[in-house]
C-alpha cells in the first residue's frame, strides 16, 4: 500500500494575518496527518497591537496583551526564528534561530507570506536616532519608561528651560497610532503630575504634528474634526499641514522652520516594505506582493500572501484592501481555506470583505467611530472601542486580565513605577577552560573577542581532515572580526591552550563601532595585515577568523 505524501505548509510571520491563518489551518488539519503546518515567528508570543498605547500610558500591564504563540496554535509546529531568505526554485526558506551562529533550512510545499511591514525612519535626518517608534511591545515598554523618566528628570531639574524641554512630548503622525498614543500620554501626564510638584508647577506640553489638513484621515471629516476639537480641548497642541524636517537631541525642526524643543519625540510613521520581500523576485508594487482575489501570488501556484505585505484586490468596492487588522484576520482564515482547497483539489473562495468600520480613542472616555455607516462619538464610541477590542483579544486569559485592568482603572490611580529591565551593568566577558573551543570553523559569526589573559590556538580544518595550526594568540590579541566584517562563516577554529578570559562584543555592537569609529576600524585592519595567517586558498589573500 502506497504511503500518502505529507504536504508541508509554511507560514511566514506571527502577526494578525499569520496567526489567524495558523489557527485556522491547525484546527482544520489536527486530525489530518497528510498536512503539516509550520509557523515562523520572530517572537514566541503574539501582541495585540491596538492596545499598545494603553501600555505606554500605564493603563495596561504589558504581559496582559500578549499570548504565547504555542498556546494560541496548539496544532501547529512553531519556530521562533528570523526568516533570512526564500528560495522559490528549491522551495525552501532559510532561518536564523535564537542562536545566531546557526542557520536552518525549512522546505515547503505551500508557502504563505505574512511578514507585514517594517519601519524605516532614515528618510528624515535624525529621526531614527532621536525618536521613539511605537510598533512592538518592546517599543511600548521603552516609551512608557522614557515618559516616566522625563517626569522624574523634570522634577529634579533646577533650570526652567531644561525642565520645560523635558516636559514637552511630540508625536509625529496623525493616524490612528499617533493620535491614540499621544492622547493616552496626555491623559496619563495630567493624572500623575500631582505626584511631581516641581513638574506640575511648570506644566507639560503635548504636541501632535501631522502633514495633512486633518488628523485621522481614514475617518470622515465630521468625526476627524470632532476628534481634533476634543484633543485640543484636553490640552493637546495639534500642528497641521507641517512635516518634521529633522530631529535632534533637542527636539524637532518643522518644514516651516519652527523648532520644538522636546525631551520626547514619538514617531508613528515611516512604514516601509519588508526587506526580504523587496529583494525577492515575487511580483510586487511599492514593496507589497501582488495577489489575486484568492490571495494567491500571481504566477506562483503554491505561494500565497496576505496582511500588510500584500496588495489584496477589494472585490467589493474596487482598489485594494486596507492594511488593517480586521482585514488581515479575515484574510488569514480565507487563505487557510484556499490553501487546503488547493491541496485537496477543491474550489477556491474569493476574499470579499467591505470592512466593519473604524474606531479610535482620543482621550479619557472619549472616542470616535464609524461603524456600519453610522458615526458615533464621545463616551458611546469609547465604550464600543473597548467592547470590540475586548472581544477581538485572542485567548480567555488575556480578556480577563485586560478586563480587570480596565475595571481597576475606574477606582485606582495609574501604576507609574518605572520598571527597568537592564541587567547589572558590566562589560560582557567570558572564561574558558583549557582545551575548550571558543568558536568553530563554519559557524555563523556573531561575536568579536579580545583576549584579556591566556593563550589560544587558531586551527584550520583541511580537506584531508587534519587540523593545521595557523597562529597562537595571547593577551591583547583579538579574533572573530572577519566573519563580522565580511558576513561570512568562520574560517577557522579557536581553541584554548590554557585558561582564557576574553572581552566580547556582539555582532551589532562590533559593526556599529567599526562603521562609525574609523580609528577602531583601521586598527582592526592593521591587525589583520600584521597577523601572519596561512591563505585560505592559493591566492595571496590572508585569512582570519
Amino acid at each position: 500500500m502506497t504511503e500518502k505524501k505529507t504536504t508541508r505548509v509554511v507560514i511566514l510571520g506571527g502577526g494578525f494575518a499569520g496567526i489567524a491563518a495558523a489557527r485556522a489551518l491547525g484546527q482544520q488539519t489536527k486530525h489530518d496527518p497528510s498536512v503539516e503546518v509550520h509557523l515562523i515567528s520572530t517572537e514566541n508570543y503574539f501582541v495585540f497591537q491596538p492596545l499598545l498605547p494603553e501600555v505606554v500610558a500605564c493603563g495596561l500591564e504589558p504581559s496582559h496583551i500578549i499570548n504565547p504563540v504555542r498556546m494560541l496554535c496548539p496544532h501547529v509546529h512553531i519556530h521562533c526564528a528570523t526568516v533570512l531568505g526564500i528560495d522559490l526554485n528549491n522551495q525552501t526558506v532559510s532561518l536564523e534561530g535564537q542562536d545566531a551562529r546557526r542557520l536552518f533550512s525549512l522546505p515547503y510545499d505551500q508557502l504563505m507570506v505574512g511578514l507585514g511591514l517594517t519601519m524605516d525612519l532614515s528618510r528624515m535626518p535624525g529621526m531614527s536616532e532621536h525618536s521613539l517608534p511605537i510598533k512592538t511591545l518592546g517599543d511600548a515598554f521603552h516609551l512608557r519608561n522614557h515618559v516616566l523618566s522625563k517626569l522624574e528628570e523634570a522634577d529634579l531639574e533646577d533650570d526652567e528651560q531644561a525642565r520645560r524641554s523635558s516636559l514637552t512630548f511630540v508625536a509625529v503622525g496623525g493616524g490612528f497610532s499617533g493620535v491614540e498614543t499621544i492622547a493616552e500620554i496626555n491623559d496619563m501626564i495630567k493624572s500623575v503630575l500631582k505626584y511631581y510638584p516641581r513638574a506640575r508647577a511648570c506644566g507639560a506640553r503635548v504636541v501632535l504634528v501631522h502633514s495633512r489638513d486633518r488628523i485621522l484621515n481614514e475617518l470622515g471629516d465630521k468625526l476627524a474634526r470632532f476628534a481634533e476639537r476634543k484633543m485640543r480641548g484636553r490640552g493637546v497642541e495639534i500642528i497641521l499641514n507641517a512635516r518634521v524636517k529633522e530631529a535632534t537631541p533637542a527636539g524637532v525642526v518643522l518644514s516651516n522652520g519652527d523648532m520644538i524643543q522636546a525631551g520626547t519625540v514619538i514617531c508613528s510613521i515611516g512604514n516601509a516594505p519588508h526587506p526580504l520581500i523587496a529583494q525577492s523576485p515575487l511580483p510586487q508594487e511599492r514593496g507589497r506582493i501582488l495577489v489575486d482575489e484568492y490571495l494567491r501570488v500571481k504566477d506562483h501556484a503554491n505561494v500565497w500572501a496576505l496582511g500588510d505585505n500584500a496588495l489584496v484586490p477589494d472585490v467589493s468596492s474596487g482598489g485594494y484592501c486596507a492594511p488593517t487588522a480586521q482585514y488581515a484576520m479575515r484574510q488569514g482564515k480565507v487563505c487557510a481555506s484556499n490553501m487546503l482547497a488547493t491541496i485537496r483539489n477543491q474550489p477556491l473562495k474569493q476574499f470579499s470583505f467591505g470592512g466593519l468600520g473604524q474606531l479610535a480613542v482620543v482621550g479619557h472616555r472619549c472616542g470616535v467611530a464609524h461603524v456600519f455607516g453610522i458615526n458615533l462619538s464621545g463616551i458611546l464610541a469609547w465604550f464600543l472601542w473597548r467592547s470590540v477590542y475586548l472581544m477581538k483579544l485572542p485567548g480567555l486569559r488575556c480578556k480577563i486580565r485586560v478586563g480587570i485592568d480596565w475595571a481597576l482603572d475606574l477606582f485606582f490611580p495609574r501604576d507609574i513605577a518605572m520598571i527597568k529591565v537592564d541587567r547589572t551593568k558590566q562589560l560582557q566577558r567570558a572564561h574558558f577552560r583549557e582545551g575548550e573551543t571558543i568558536i568553530r570553523q563554519g559557524e555563523i559569526g556573531d561575536k568579536f573577542y579580545i583576549i584579556e589573559s591566556g593563550r589560544v590556538e587558531v586551527l584550520r580544518d583541511e580537506p584531508a581532515g587534519t587540523l593545521h595550526l595557523l597562529a597562537t594568540l595571547g593577551a591583547g590579541d583579538s579574533f572573530g572580526e572577519i566573519a563580522l566584517l565580511k558576513e561570512t562563516p568562520r574560517t577557522a577554529t579557536v581553541r584554548c591552550l590554557e585558561p582564557v578570559d576574553v572581552v566580547i562584543f556582539s555582532r551589532k555592537d562590533f559593526q556599529q563601532l567599526a562603521g562609525s569609529y574609523s580609528a577602531f576600524r583601521d586598527r582592526v585592519m592593521v591587525d589583520l595585515d600584521d597577523r601572519e595567517l596561512i591563505p585560505l586558498d592559493n591566492s595571496s589573500t590572508k585569512g582570519a577568523i
